[in-house]
């Protein structure tokens, strides 16, 4: 389903190129230009490198879960929907209607509370946020859980960049002011501050979006909590039975 959905929305597949090209990107300029000049040698290189990258694997995972991961679709029924019956107001529509189930008449199946429609997947998706198309897929019910995660390690690694960057950059303006540098060819130099630039509004340009889809996801992320709370302590009860 997520290759037909990819095949689908040209939009998402280019977000989902776009995506894994800024991480690649971020972690080879971390590594090339950031920590090899300014901590060769040093414990501090090791140590930064794999805690980025392990953070950068952290993202991926769940990205990927996000991505191919079922949101939570609406089953579609084995025979189409008679719509006479729901002309006619049938009992079985009604008893649906009062537990606050609904008809999609594009997918023409029932869909539970809360459930939508989306015109990109063309399916009804159970507690549906919003379509993503930097996962190339809907946020649901059963993948927000990896999307909010992806957010979390975005905005982590977006932080842990910038940070790298500039003490990278005060590094190397205390040693160009010191002389240590000084053979240094020029056309180097400007390609490294390039990518100290581009790196820098990149993880700008995500840390932002993270912080804007953070606060839109603040009610969802609560209603997780509320759930995982809910089962935990179910099960808790059920083992103290």
């Amino acid at each position: 389903m997520a290759v037909l959905r990819c095949r689908r929305d040209p939009c998402g597949f280019l977000c989902l190129i776009l995506t894994y090209f800024s991480v690649f990107y971020a972690d080879y300029v971390v590594i090339q230009y950031v920590l090899i000049p300014a901590y060769s040698g040093s414990v501090w290189c090791s140590l930064h490198g794999s805690v980025f990258n392990v953070i950068l694997l952290l993202l991926l995972a769940c990205h990927s879960k996000a991505v191919f991961s079922d949101p939570g679709m609406v089953p579609l029924p084995e025979t189409a929907i008679d719509f006479s019956d729901l002309r006619s107001q049938s009992s079985r529509v009604n008893d649906r209607a009062c537990e606050g189930w609904t008809v999609c008449s594009r997918c023409e199946t029932y869909r539970p509370p809360r459930a939508h429609h989306c015109r990109v997947c063309q399916r009804c998706i159970r507690r549906m946020d919003h379509h993503c198309p930097w996962i190339n897929n809907c946020v649901g019910e059963l993948n927000q859980k990896y999307f909010i995660q992806f957010l979390f390690y975005t905005g982590m690694a977006s932080l842990y960049s910038m940070a790298l960057v500039v003490s990278a950059w005060v590094w190397r303006i205390r040693s160009e002011r010191d002389g240590e540098k000084g053979g240094e060819d020029v056309p180097s130099k400007h390609l490294i501050v390039a990518h100290y630039i581009i790196l820098l509004v990149e993880s700008i340009l995500f840390g932002v979006f993270v912080l804007v889809i953070f606060y839109d996801q603040q009610g969802s992320w609560s209603e997780l909590m509320g759930r995982w709370m809910e089962t935990n302590t179910g099960q808790s009860s059920m083992k103290t039975c």
